[in-house]
């Protein structure tokens, strides 16, 4: 030990110590780190400490070297932390800078990419779309009953189904109805003769076809059930329905004041003459 520092010792002038604490950087890849040695730091404090030429002047020097020696350590230290920062940072810089330019040209390469992909995807779908607008229009003006067409129609109802009433005459079932006091007689040619006055039926549903006025000022009422099936009735006074009028077999079609004949006919225009009436029903003959 030095014998200026044990003279030191003997006097009992205080000695302020100090310990370096440095915090070890981040390490990171590729980077260069510059070692302190602080062993050679404390070596070269000692070494100025120990050159001190006056012993009477070694406490006041002691504290001044002391001071100074923890100043030139901090500067040291702070000097090596300093440079050990700027290399970080300048690294951290060069990484960054590094990595912006990778993540640049990448965004770049995929923004060219993408451009390419969507324009091709667009070009193709107006291609598919073109190609199915003109085959819809062609085949709707060369073929009209097409499977497009028939579908167009099926689906927005452009085409209405009719459905045809092919009974004949003997599928129906008349119904003779007359006014109190009338009289009701059939002959064999099939014609059914009203006598008295009083509100005149339909036998059956209908509708209206044929009202023609005779030179007796006397109307002829034909309602058509359907292709095979009509009635026919003469000497109306009164017809209480026109042309393509719906009429019902319980509402009056006509009134008569003293006689009106009624026939059916099939879908050939022929009378129709093979029935009866039992209890005011058309019973057709087997």
């Amino acid at each position: 030990m030095n014998e200026k520092l044990q003279y030191a010792s003997m006097l009992e002038i205080p000695v302020s110590t100090c310990n370096v604490s440095v915090k070890p950087a981040k390490k990171r890849l590729f980077s260069k780190k510059k070692k302190v040695n602080h062993e050679q730091v404390k070596e070269q404090l000692v070494k100025k400490v120990n050159q001190l030429e006056s012993d009477g002047e070694l406490a006041v020097q002691l504290n001044d070297k002391e001071q100074n020696a923890e100043l030139v350590m901090e500067n040291q230290v702070n000097l090596d932390s300093e440079q050990q920062l700027n290399l970080t940072i300048e690294e951290d810089k060069d990484e960054n800078s590094l990595e912006e330019q990778t993540a640049q040209v990448f965004s770049v390469k995929q923004k060219k990419n993408r451009g390419k992909f969507k324009i091709s995807v667009i070009g193709v779908q107006f291609a598919i779309i073109s190609v199915l607008l003109a085959t819809i229009f062609l085949t709707n003006a060369l073929f009209t009953d097409s499977g497009i067409n028939v579908f167009l129609r099926s689906v927005f109802g452009t085409e209405k189904t009719q459905i045809t009433d092919s009974r004949i005459y003997a599928d129906f079932s008349p119904v003779i109805k007359v006014d109190d006091g009338a009289t009701l007689s059939l002959d064999e040619n099939g014609v059914m003769t009203f006598s008295g006055k009083g509100s005149v039926y339909s036998p059956c549903d209908g509708v209206v076809t044929a009202l023609n006025k005779g030179e007796d000022g006397k109307f002829t009422l034909e309602i058509t059930h359907n292709e095979n099936f009509k009635s026919v009735l003469s000497g109306i006074e009164y017809a209480y329905a026109g042309i393509n009028d719906t009429v019902y077999h319980n509402v009056p079609v006509g009134y008569v004041n003293s006689q009106v004949t009624m026939c059916f006919t099939g879908g050939n225009g022929a009378v129709i003459s093979n029935y009866q009436i039992i209890d005011d029903t058309v019973v057709w003959a087997v």
